[in-house]
């Protein structure tokens, strides 16, 4: 084999080791999606729906809608851009509230936090059975790239170390979006 295709071979599998492990060292930050450290940006005065303006981390931000009781969260990078993570198609049709906390996985890139996932708890109303509606809570982890987030994981905030397991998933690149009515 030519040594110079050997080398090439070589520097592709370092960089694709590198790449896998380009997030190792990943830290947990926490912001309030609740309360008044969020401001209310838009409401329908016909419907109630509302949205609200939440702090996050690395000049990432929240968007928390509120809509017929049902919410949803929307990623804002740095730059401006907007990523819908549709709870209410992707996580559950059902009525729907968030827990007070979002945790950030952030990786410390050349000394700047770089958030490359959100961890937030949604409870949600389980009417599978109709008689006998549940409330129950889920972790609900989306994965946030350059030029894209999206939910990759639900995890039944029951179970244990439910946690550690929705750290895991958020630190476990990459994984695909999960698609609407996956749950």
């Amino acid at each position: 084999m030519n040594i110079r295709l050997m080398g090439l071979i070589a520097a592709l599998a370092t960089g694709f080791s590198a790449g896998a492990c380009a997030h190792t060292n990943l830290t947990s930050m926490y912001t309030d999606i609740a309360g008044k450290s969020c401001k209310k940006t838009f409401v329908d005065k016909i419907t109630g729906a509302y949205t609200l303006r939440c702090p996050g981390v690395g000049k990432y931000r929240l968007h928390i809608h509120d809509d017929d009781e049902r919410r949803s969260i929307d990623i804002v990078a740095a730059d401006a851009q907007v990523f819908a993570l549709n709870y209410w198609e992707v996580v559950t049709h059902g009525f729907s509230s968030l827990g007070k906390k979002a945790e950030w996985r952030v990786a410390d890139v050349g000394g700047k936090t770089v958030p490359v996932a959100l961890i937030v708890r949604l409870n949600v109303m389980d009417q599978s059975d109709p008689e006998r509606p549940k409330r129950r809570q889920v972790l609900v982890v989306a994965h946030i790239g350059k030029d894209t987030a999206c939910v990759v994981k639900v995890i039944d905030a029951a179970s244990a170390d439910a946690n550690a397991a929705a750290r895991a998933a958020a630190d476990r690149q990459p994984q695909a979006c999960l698609k609407s009515d996956a749950r």
